[in-house]
């Protein structure tokens, strides 16, 4: 049995088999779906309210929540889930050598604005100002207090919605599902296969349709039309190197049957960094990729056999490559 999925822009669409009760809200800044068979809809409440849950914690545009307190107060105690969400971004801050930066909130959301009502494109002298040469650094943790340095703010956006469908993931396990999908904006979690369509990131419609091959597998996709200011050179997939956004990786979308937490962390890391130091660290952990380029080049990972099956491109006009 398979289920679609459809990855479209930063809200995201979805449409699955009708055996599948659909419930969708919006979560986290962005649309949250959940599919589940109907003899165990009385599941759907409590995998949102574990959304919830994370988003009160993590968000950083709620004051009340231990981020934003943290950010402001420079010291406070966290939530044994905001905890490890925290010491888990500082691992794939070190196993991407900075490209994903949690302490980058200082560009994001006091430059850029991303998300709030007053977004703005900053000036490049203030962007010097908050390059940060050590990422990773300036976060302290003793046992569940954390503090960190009056010059950084945190932000976890670039992991946050996959570590929510890490938890929503194992929770339906546990409570023995044995079919359905949850959609966090671009991170996905299949339990059984999906049937998933990616969004023409050149233009209208989709342009990629696979199924994934085993059940469990977890999807990210990022891509510069989630979200930008003005045009899509001024888009949120921050570069903490520059500080500025990269332009050169129009869409990336990332496999695996790890946890969601990790690729999505890894999908904002990949979208900024150098192409060639991209493959290498994706083709090191066995990670199959599609990445659209901005010259209508698409790279195909020599692996992406081993996550789908039934992988068709809809349109023509793209070069693609396996490598």
């Amino acid at each position: 049995m398979f289920f679609l999925v459809f990855i479209i822009l930063f809200t995201a669409k979805t449409a699955f088999s009708e055996e599948l009760l659909t419930r969708t809200k919006i979560i986290m800044e962005t649309y949250i779906t959940v599919k589940l068979p109907e003899d165990r809809k009385e599941l759907f409440e409590p995998a949102f309210e574990i959304f919830k849950d994370i988003d009160r914690k993590l968000s950083i545009y709620k004051e009340s929540s231990e981020i934003s307190i943290l950010n402001k107060r420079k010291k406070h105690r966290l939530s044994d889930e905001t905890l490890e969400a925290l010491k888990r971004s500082i691992q794939i801050c070190k196993e991407t050598e900075g490209y994903f930066d949690i302490t980058v909130g200082k560009i994001t959301s006091d430059l850029f604005r991303f998300g709030f009502d007053d977004e703005r494109v900053p000036e490049e002298k203030d962007l010097e100002v908050y390059k940060r040469p050590d990422p990773c650094s300036g976060i302290r943790i003793k046992g569940s207090y954390v503090e960190i340095d009056k010059d950084i703010k945190l932000d976890p956006g670039g992991m946050g919605k996959g570590y929510a469908v890490d938890l929503v993931y194992r929770f339906l396990k546990e409570k023995g599902v044995k079919k359905g999908v949850i959609l966090a904006s671009g991170d996905i979690r299949c339990i059984d296969r999906c049937v998933i369509y990616i969004k023409d990131p050149y233009g209208e419609g989709e342009i990629v349709r696979f199924r994934t091959k085993n059940d469990g597998t977890a999807v990210s996709t990022s891509g510069i039309y989630e979200r930008f200011i003005k045009s899509k050179d001024n888009n949120h997939l921050i570069n903490p190197k520059t500080g500025k956004p990269q332009k050169k990786k129009i869409s990336v979308t990332l496999l695996w049957y790890g946890d969601n937490t990790e690729l999505d962390g890894y999908t904002t890391a990949v979208s900024v960094m150098p192409l060639e130091k991209a493959l290498n660290f994706l083709k090191s952990r066995g990670i199959g990729y599609i990445l659209f380029l901005d010259n209508n080049r698409v790279i195909l990972s020599k692996n992406i056999d081993s996550f789908v099956e039934d992988l068709r491109f809809l349109k023509s006009g793209v070069y693609i490559i396996k490598k």
